[in-house]
């Protein structure tokens, strides 16, 4: 948005008015030292942001940073605008800022994958989740700088996944168990063990104490799942969740697959299952112990039925 010409007078006005009155207590630094902005600049250029594009972002003029950054004459600039000095050393690139074609770090990238992978999640599971070919994801992988875009997809695709479990919709149970055990193998961590502030930072280290969210052996996981501790429920204890939802809760089906991370169809195929092998093997078959109406308001009669 264009600013009128009674603003711009108004802010050139209020500027001279603090230059005079710094001149007069003798405090009027126009310039500062060049070169803590320089080295900022390069950080910055080094995370991945050139500089024609912060330039861009600070809203100044494409050639604002260029005397600080190039000699002229063989000589370096050693001062520069103090409002540009403020404007450069209180800003610092998120992903989300960076052109899509721009290299940044892959630390983050790889641990994003490899938490992932710590949980279960195959290679095939997140290129067919990131839209990234398999064999593009792991030679990506091994580079010391991904293309931004790359980074944000993957962050994407962490951000959704990184609580949830890759079984039975999307990685087969033998599979994930099979994963799981490999990244433990090769020292791979989960993503409770990385902080979201610190995860893109190389020199940060994981808190391998922290919880990892897996089927822990013994104990039971099914019951510590539903009493919210953070574990990952494998195929028998998933279905004695979904049994117990379905007995002792007014839960839909569509309800329960929610809660589950299930398709609802594959709950509903579940429950008949649990039910069937109930009668094969002689015990009690489970069945539907609290009832909702839903449709209408229940009468006093109905209530005690209910109940």
């Amino acid at each position: 948005m264009s600013v009128s010409l009674a603003a711009q007078r108004a802010a050139h006005t209020r500027w001279c008015r603090r230059r005079r009155k710094l001149i007069a207590m003798g405090q009027w630094q126009p310039f500062v030292d060049a070169e803590p902005v320089r080295e900022r600049i390069r950080a910055i250029n080094k995370a991945g942001m050139p500089t024609r594009v912060l330039a861009e972002k600070l809203n100044l003029s494409p050639t604002a940073l260029e005397h600080v950054m190039w000699k002229r004459h063989g000589v370096a600039s050693q001062q520069v605008r103090r409002e540009t000095a403020d404007a450069v050393m209180s800003y610092w690139p998120s992903l989300d800022d960076l052109p899509g074609h721009c290299l940044v770090d892959s630390t983050g990238t790889r641990r994003r994958v490899n938490a992932l992978y710590a949980l279960g999640w195959t290679r095939r599971a997140l290129s067919a989740r990131s839209g990234v070919a398999e064999r593009s994801l792991s030679r990506a992988l091994l580079k010391p700088r991904v293309t931004a875009d790359f980074a944000r997809t993957i962050c994407a695709v962490y951000d959704e996944l990184w609580k949830r479990s890759p079984y039975p919709t999307e990685v087969a149970e033998t599979v994930a168990r099979q994963t799981r055990r490999k990244a433990k193998e090769e020292g791979l961590v989960g993503p409770l063990a990385w902080d979201d502030d610190t995860i893109d930072d190389p020199a940060a280290l994981p808190q391998t104490d922290a919880a990892e969210p897996v089927a822990s052996e013994g104990g039971n996981v099914a019951a510590r799942w539903l009493m919210g501790e953070s574990v990952v429920l494998d195929g028998e204890s998933r279905k004695e969740v979904v049994a117990h939802f379905y007995e002792w809760t007014e839960l839909s089906t569509e309800e329960i697959a929610a809660k589950v991370g299930m398709n609802p169809d594959a709950v509903d195929q579940m429950w008949n299952r649990i039910k069937k092998r109930a009668r094969m093997e002689g015990r009690p078959v489970p069945r539907r112990r609290v009832y909702a109406y839903r449709d209408k308001d229940l009468t006093k009669n109905e209530m005690g039925a209910a109940a």
